[in-house]
């Protein structure tokens, strides 16, 4: 918490104007408050006063550091170092932060400037030495919860939406009415003189003054000034208005058009009845035709039809509206015309949606989308506003809070297709409306000037820039030519500083972020500029600004310079902000005709061919700086993320998208760069998902990452669709959805789990929800080319999911196939080879018990899975049974299964379950399924035989099953062993196990197999025992049960049947950390559980037989034998030994150097010498063969001889010569 440190009051001395404090010991500032003449910052001392002086001033100030961080790191840091910053006053008790961080602390503060005197408060912490941690004390993380916005200014929320505005507006003194300030600022702009007049802005246009009437022209420029909102509906004045223009009205002509057009576009604004009073007694259908009117004629229109009774009038006029929507395409007209045309007919649409949306349900993103469009020009958004304003039931939805959200508008202007309801978007309409109503009267205020008012509406829309769901509604209308220069003359005027400056400061700072605001020719003007002194801008920001606009001026020459331009990484701010405006200036030219070939044009002449390559590997990139920031070492550090950089690189990334899903249709991109991507893509989806979780969900940051997630879905579909192709021809989804599943296994720095489910969300998104309806539909690409393609990656990415994540996919490919390919079935027999593998590995001896206990628990994670396939709610129940009728593998498989896990007398409660499951639809199963289905309910009863129905489908099943598929052996053990659990509780039998028990009986007396009648694994007084609860239950079977006495002999032979081992039954597996780490050790045991030798070195002068001496030394006889002929010597007596003393025979020794490493080189004094070659073993338990080259009697190497001198046994661990470690052989993970 931060605590006062210091109260001072300085003044400036010598000629350089410095002040200084000095503190008694290291400090860490947190701010500095600065105090205006006369105010007494403390109540318990009033003698205390500041004496500020003069009102605004700007000052320098500079700390001078100690670093106080980690001392490993205190050698790089410079040991005496000033660091600047500068803070504005602007009058008043403002408060300046300044972040030191936490490995800095200061004990001196220069103060420069020109003032005369300063009164501030210092605020930080002392910095000490860290007290010693005796003992953990848990303590909770502080939760930071943001203020709530004001409801005097959240007008989305408030049943007035103009009510701040006109609050605001009273703090002028001459009181104008908001529809008034509204229509001056933003349609009717007063003249030069008006401003002049004494009665301004109470001016006003008369209707029925006709004395300057002379033509149509005179009428219409009478009406320039605004009308009096105060006239009576019913008032006669906007009749003669009427007939004073039909007097003028003659044969049709351009001019005519053209004046009629313009007194629409000004009535829009005005009282609501001038407008309909002028349409009911005009016929725009003689003024208007194809002969009359061109661009300009309607652009006038489009403006007047941002009032709902002008665009109404012309859509309820079939022929007028047919006329108008005739030009969209009419030949006669240039393309100009033709194009405002279009924005006409859909402006008048948009009209008819955005009132069904404002009453009731409708079209959400039609609606949005003719808002937006509506607010992008200064006349069409003084029309819109002053009609809602002016038409009650316009303006009544709004103040009606039935549908009330409380809640910030949704950012539908920064994404249209924003998922909302009636409440919400009525709520986006109100801070639509309340926003623009303030910005009118802040341009209000700044034509007259009134600085408070100013410095308030400023105020007021800064606040609303940081605010999620404000901040793209402020943004965009702050891209009004009028109010982007109103910033540049309010900074420039801002000397010496003044909080309307700093305000507008910052706006334009924040408006510099949106790069679409940074190609608008206004902006372009004020960053140009913008030059120093500056209150908040630094001059490293201004000469980014200022880069930012040059590039945007110099258009698409300078941005695919910027683009093709390769840059150090990571990437810096200004490098970021810079290729967001290159790839804006991109992206608009793409929207024009000529403008792809322009493009390419551009990239040509760079020596760059594949735009969309290059912004690939930009993406790459990018998605590289942004999983640093997400890496476990910096999330496990102290070290802080930088959230204005990562939101930086979303919105990069965003962008870097976007425009490749523009071009992507148009660009087959080659295999290589769709691996990139997709790599890029996964990698980037998953840090999305890390900073939504790790961030406040209003931060940039988190907004930004959550954008940038849908982009990253929205292009993974259009680049997988079934006309997406590689310039090769294959199909993009088949390398996409490769790259993406091997991708799961390649976490890189992140938390591997998390990296994994958020790569299975991803491909999740990826793979379409086919229509349940369309049933008749034809497979997809997916199902007839993409997936059978993919199976490798798929196998392996399906061994990483855990059970329920295997279900859900399992589920959704079951979907997508519908049969076609049998793509589920081959998922399932994977499944089941892996199941087979790991029983085999547990069958090894003196496995580790954690190691153990892990393969045991893929045993229950796999049972769980089938288990939830084959339960009757499954969906997937039905398919199984099919899968198991049509498919031999698999149900070879699933009883190879079951069989291993009875022989390894494996139990669990989801076997259990399973076994139950199976049983219940064993009808249509193989006879060789349900025989193992029957053992299983017998064991199942063994283990527990106080488990209800159990036994209960038992019999139903054993019946049916054919003699050639019954194992006699098998069945008599289990039944006998079955018999003996239960004659242990024998109180426990119900009468339906009694009468399971009684029907088996007789059917074993009634096969021809005569094994069935002798029982192993019980007693004979349990078999007695079994026998007197069956007559106690049937006792109209007696006479059968004593038959069954009499016919049954039990094999009293001890059985020695293993113990039943218990499977894990929780679906998570808990290991200590010790366990796991002990787990992730190498092996030091072969798989028969024998000890690995430990490879050494023999020590020197140890009398060990030498490897090579059948090679080298021959014994004496061989030499001397009759066979030797030729250029063989015989040796004799010492002959060899003398030899072998040779200087030349001592650079090689007989024994080669140590085998357990790779190619080496020995050299000995200081000479190269013979190289010997050996090959590392492999792993897989096959002996390896050792080669070496061929030696003379001397010692060297035969050239090009190489001989085989032995087998080395296998598994054999590699180690380096001179360096003996242990032998390691990795534990055998298969189906892990």
């Amino acid at each position: 918490m931060p605590q006062l440190l210091q109260w001072c009051t300085l003044s400036p001395q010598g000629a350089s104007n410095l002040a200084a404090v000095r503190f008694s010991s290291p400090i860490r500032i947190s701010s500095i408050r600065v105090f205006p003449k006369g105010a007494q910052p403390f109540k318990e001392l009033p003698d205390v006063v500041s004496e500020t002086e003069p009102e605004a001033f700007a000052l320098d100030i500079f700390f001078h550091v100690q670093y106080t961080g980690p001392t490993e790191q205190a050698a790089k840091r410079a040991a005496n170092a000033l660091v600047p910053t500068s803070l504005a006053y602007a009058g008043g008790q403002m408060d300046f932060t300044v972040d030191m961080g936490s490995d800095y602390a200061t004990r001196l503060m220069i103060v420069k400037g020109h003032y005369d005197v300063v009164s501030l408060a210092v605020y930080g912490q002392v910095v000490s030495e860290p007290a010693p941690v005796e003992s953990y004390e848990e303590k909770p993380l502080p939760v930071v919860e943001p203020l709530p916005l004001s409801k005097a200014i959240d007008p989305a929320n408030s049943s007035e939406p103009k009510l701040l505005a006109e609050k605001l507006l009273s703090i002028i003194s001459d009181s104008v009415s908001l529809p008034l300030v509204t229509r001056l600022m933003f349609c009717l702009k007063p003249a030069d003189d008006d401003w002049e007049d004494p009665d301004f802005p109470h001016l006003y246009s008369d209707l029925e003054d006709n004395e300057a009437d002379f033509d149509l022209e005179g009428v219409v420029s009478s009406m320039r000034r605004p009308i009096q909102d105060d006239i009576p509906t019913d008032s006669e004045a906007f009749a003669k208005l009427a007939t004073r223009v039909l007097d003028f009205i003659g044969p049709k002509s351009n001019d005519q058009a053209y004046h009629i057009a313009k007194l629409l576009n000004i009535s829009g604004s005005q009282h609501p009845e001038m407008a309909r009073t002028l349409l009911e007694n005009l016929d725009l259908l003689s003024i208007f035709d194809e002969s009359t009117v061109d661009e300009s004629i309607i652009l006038s229109l489009l403006h007047a039809c941002a009032n709902r009774d002008i665009a109404n009038h012309i859509s309820s006029n079939d022929k007028l509206f047919e006329f108008f929507a005739s030009l969209q395409t009419n030949s006669k007209s240039d393309q100009y015309t033709q194009a405002a045309a279009k924005r006409l007919i859909s402006r008048i649409e948009g009209w008819q949606v955005f009132e069904e949306c404002l009453v009731d349900k409708g079209d959400f993103v039609g609606a949005v989308k003719f808002l937006k469009e509506i607010t992008s020009e200064e006349n069409s958004v003084g029309i819109w506003v002053s009609c809602i304003l002016l038409n009650e039931h316009l303006y009544s939805p709004l103040t009606n809070r039935d549908d009330a959200t409380d809640t910030f508008p949704p950012p539908l202007f920064r994404d249209p297709t924003h998922a909302v309801n009636h409440g919400e978007f009525v709520t986006f309409v109100r801070a639509l409306v309340g926003i623009i109503s303030v910005l009118g009267v802040w341009a209000w205020a700044d034509s007259l000037p009134n600085d408070m008012c100013r410095e308030r509406t400023l105020g007021v829309i800064n606040i609303w820039q940081s605010i999620e769901g404000y901040d793209n509604i402020v943004n965009h209308l702050l891209r009004l030519r009028q109010l982007t220069r109103r910033l540049g003359w309010i900074i420039a005027d801002s000397d010496p500083p003044r909080k309307s400056g700093i305000f507008a400061e910052r706006i334009l700072s924040k408006l510099a972020d949106d790069p679409a605001t940074c190609l608008q020719d206004a902006f372009m003007d004020t960053t140009l500029n913008l030059k120093q002194p500056l209150s908040v801008i630094t001059e490293q920001d201004r000469l980014a600004l200022r880069k930012n606009a040059l590039v945007a001026e110099d258009g698409l020459a300078a941005a695919v310079e910027e683009l093709l331009y390769t840059s150090e990484r990571p990437f810096s701010l200004r490098r970021l902000r810079t290729l967001r405006v290159s790839m804006a200036i991109v992206q608009k030219e793409f929207e024009d005709e000529e403008g792809e070939w322009r493009v390419l044009n551009k990239f040509w002449e760079g020596d760059a061919h594949g735009i969309v390559g290059h912004l690939i590997d930009l993406l790459s990139d990018i998605s590289g700086d942004v999983s640093k920031h997400f890496a476990l070492s910096n999330l496990s550090s102290s070290a802080r993320v930088d959230h204005v950089q990562v939101a930086l690189l979303f919105n990069t990334a965003n962008d870097l998208l976007r425009l490749i899903e523009v071009l992507s249709d148009g660009y087959p991109l080659t295999s290589s760069a769709l691996r990139i991507f997709a790599a890029a893509v996964a990698d980037l989806f998953v840090c999305c998902d890390s900073a939504d979780g790790s961030f406040a969900q209003t931060s940039p940051a988190c907004a930004a990452a959550q954008v940038a997630r849908q982009a990253c879905l929205d292009v993974m579909h259009v680049l997988t669709g079934p006309a997406a192709f590689t310039e090769a021809g294959g199909l993009n989804a088949q390398v996409v959805l490769r790259t993406v599943l091997a991708h799961a296994a390649s976490y890189g720095e992140h938390d591997p789990v998390h990296h994994l489910l958020q790569v299975y969300s991803l491909v999740d998104h990826i793979l379409p929800y086919p229509d349940d309806d369309d049933q008749e539909a034809e497979p997809s690409h997916w199902i007839t080319t993409v997936l059978p393609k993919s199976l490798a990656e798929l196998k392996t990415f399906f061994r990483l999911l855990d059970a329920d994540s295997r279900l859900h996919m399992l589920c959704r490919l079951v979907r997508m196939d519908r049969g076609v390919i049998g793509v589920g079935e081959w998922v399932l027999t994977e499944e089941l080879k892996g199941v087979m593998q790991v029983l085999q590995t547990l069958e090894r001896p003196q496995l580790p018990d954690d190691y153990r206990l892990v393969l045991q628990y893929q045993i229950s994670s796999s049972l769980n899975f089938v288990l939830d396939i084959v339960k009757p709610e499954s969906t997937l129940a039905d398919w199984y049974r099919d899968a198991l009728a049509s498919d031999r593998d698999l149900v070879h498989l699933q009883i190879g299964v079951l069989t291993m896990i009875l022989d390894g007398y494996y139990t669990s409660p989801s076997l259990t379950s399973l076994v139950i499951a199976l049983a219940d639809k064993a009808d249509g199963f193989d006879p060789d399924l349900r025989f193992v289905i029957v053992l299983h309910l017998l064991r199942a009863a063994q283990v527990d035989p106080t488990i209800s129905g159990a036994l209960d489908p038992f019999f139903s099943i054993l019946e049916n099953i054919p003699p050639e598929s019954i194992d006699s052996e098998r069945l008599r053990l289990q039944f006998g062993l079955t018999l003996s659990s239960l004659a242990q509780v024998n109180s426990s039998i119900q009468a339906e196990t009694a009468g399971t028990l009684l029907q088996t009986f007789e059917w074993a007396l009634k096969q021809g197999d005569k094994r069935l009648s002798t029982l192993q694994g019980l007693k004979a007084e349990e078999f007695h025992g079994i026998c007197d609860i069956l007559d106690t239950f049937k006792p109209e079977a007696t006479p059968a049960i004593e038959g069954i006495r009499c016919a049954f002999t039990i094999d009293e032979d001890e059985v020695f049947a293993p113990s039943s081992i218990e499977l894990p039954s929780e679906r998570q597996l808990q290991l200590s950390l010790d366990a796991i780490e002990g787990l992730l050790q190498p092996r030091d045991t072969k798989e028969d559980g024998s000890s690995i030798p430990r490879p050494s070195t023999p020590r020197a002068g140890n009398k060990t037989p030498d490897i090579l001496g059948t090679i080298i030394s021959p014994p004496t006889a061989l030499l001397r034998s009759p066979a030797a002929t030729g250029l063989t010597k015989t040796y004799a007596n010492n002959d060899f030994r003398q030899l072998r003393q040779a200087p030349s025979a001592r650079l090689n020794t007989s024994r080669l150097p140590s085998t357990h490493g790779d190619f080496e080189s020995a050299t000995a004094g200081g000479s190269p010498t013979n190289t010997v070659t050996s090959m590392n073993v492999n792993m897989m338990g096959a002996p390896t063969t050792l080669l070496q080259p061929a030696l003379d009697v001397g010692g060297n190497v035969v050239p090009g001889s190489m001989q085989m001198v032995g087998m080395v046994p296998a598994p054999f661990a590699t180690m380096r010569m001179g360096s003996p470690t242990t032998s390691t052989l990795p534990y055998n993970n298969q189906g892990m």
